[in-house]
């Protein structure tokens, strides 16, 4: 899914079937139950220029006020542009990869460089220049599928990706071949690359490019930047999400706690968190949110965390799945299934009257709202079951507390 960046009143979905839907948001206004329907879609069967297989990213080109055109990859191993009009999606150049393309990027900075970049089942981050409509270069580095890219918001020419391979890369475009990989990020690495002057006596500056760096335990499935480009969020197969400091590479050890799920997946794709800017959620703080996804028992939940520290807040459910899960037999999750989330998006407030709108996109085809000004506070019955668990184990480790330091019998 994706929303435009001006008015955030259009979004563009795309599914398995490999359909492209375009939705007006503002249809809705201050109604809660209501169902959209797409004011424009193509598919294989209304054009024969459209994707052939599932869809695997989508992205709005973000310099028009009114959104006219788009991007979107698929397993038919291509990226394709498309036009949009009031009623209708026309798909009008297509990339050739000759690889599954898994994710793609475009910057939205002033001085873009107009070049698309794509993660795919190659090695190496591919480059597409909009103006020729040509596959440029590649970007050399890792050593296994790019799962997620990402461009720097602050700065035009600063690409991050990351890669089964447990590596997260940044590249500098305007340089050639293997130069162009500039820094790699490290989790053992706390205080980053950073001036021998400004290090702690004990510390040794690692060099900022090191092929032996990892960012997870396990394969990175997504990379984001936070909307002034001050750090870097990745998400990881070892069940991480970490926050780095994009001026040093130091991983700022926020926990985000025991909760999160990122399992490991036979069907590659791109996993990634979604970030608010400062203030939208609460003054001052980014806010991340986060599908949770674990195969043997999928839940439909996604928490909000404080992004800089992991603080977690709130956890936001699909409404009756969570009861339903726990009837699931465990290992017989389905791809199709209404709690798998693959996909979140938001807008700010529309003509709904929300502060907040967000759309959560679901393994069985549906596409589904959530508004902030749903009551908070509402009753939780598993949580409050978990708690009043806790609250059982708790007073029974006090009753054998004081059974130990109670005085003891002696017989004679």
């Amino acid at each position: 899914m994706a929303i435009d960046h001006y008015e955030g009143r259009y979004m563009v979905s795309g599914g398995a079937d490999p359909s492209i839907r375009l939705w007006d948001l503002e249809t809705r206004g201050s109604e809660l139950d209501y169902l959209h329907t797409p004011v424009a879609s193509v598919d294989k069967s209304s054009h024969e220029s459209a994707h052939t297989h599932a869809i695997t990213s989508i992205s709005i080109y973000p310099f028009d006020p009114t959104p006219s055109t788009i991007f979107t990859t698929s397993h038919d191993n291509t990226l394709k542009l498309s036009t949009l009009e009031p009623a209708s999606i026309t798909p009008v150049h297509t990339f050739n990869l000759h690889a599954t393309p898994y994710s793609h990027s475009f910057s939205s900075h002033p001085s873009s460089t107009l070049l698309i970049a794509v993660g795919t089942s190659e090695r190496s981050v591919r480059l597409l220049d909009l103006r020729s409509g040509l596959s440029t270069h590649a970007l050399p580095g890792h050593s296994s599928s790019v799962l997620s890219v990402s461009w720097a918001p602050h700065n035009p020419h600063i690409l991050a990706s990351a890669s089964t391979d447990n590596r997260v890369i940044l590249f500098d475009v305007r340089r050639a071949g293997h130069n162009s990989a500039i820094s790699t990020l490290d989790m053992n690495d706390a205080v980053g690359v950073v001036a021998p002057s400004s290090a702690p006596a004990s510390h040794q500056s690692r060099q900022p490019f090191s092929r032996h760096a990892r960012a997870h335990n396990g394969a990175v499935t997504g990379v984001r930047w936070t909307s002034n480009g001050d750090y870097l969020v990745t998400t990881g197969q070892d069940a991480r999400i970490r926050v780095w400091d994009a001026s040093t590479g130091a991983n700022t050890l926020a926990h985000f706690g025991p909760r999160v799920r990122n399992s490991v997946s036979s069907h590659l794709a791109e996993r990634v968190p979604l970030i608010l800017p400062t203030g939208v959620v609460s003054a001052g703080h980014e806010t991340l949110l986060w599908p949770n996804y674990n195969d043997q028992d999928d839940r439909g939940e996604i928490f909000m965390f404080e992004l800089r520290e992991g603080t977690f807040i709130k956890r936001l459910k699909v409404p009756g799945l969570i009861s339903a899960s726990r009837q699931q037999q465990r290992g017989r999750s389905s791809a199709l299934s209404a709690a798998r989330i693959n996909a979140l998006a938001w807008r700010g407030n529309g003509a709904c009257g929300e502060g907040l709108e967000m759309f959560s996109a679901h393994g069985d085809g549906t596409i589904r709202t959530w508004v902030s000004r749903v009551p908070e506070g509402e009753p939780d019955a598993e949580e409050e079951a978990e708690l009043e668990e806790r609250k059982r184990k708790r007073d029974v480790l006090d009753e054998i507390y004081q059974g130990l330091m109670a005085p003891s019998v002696r017989f004679t």
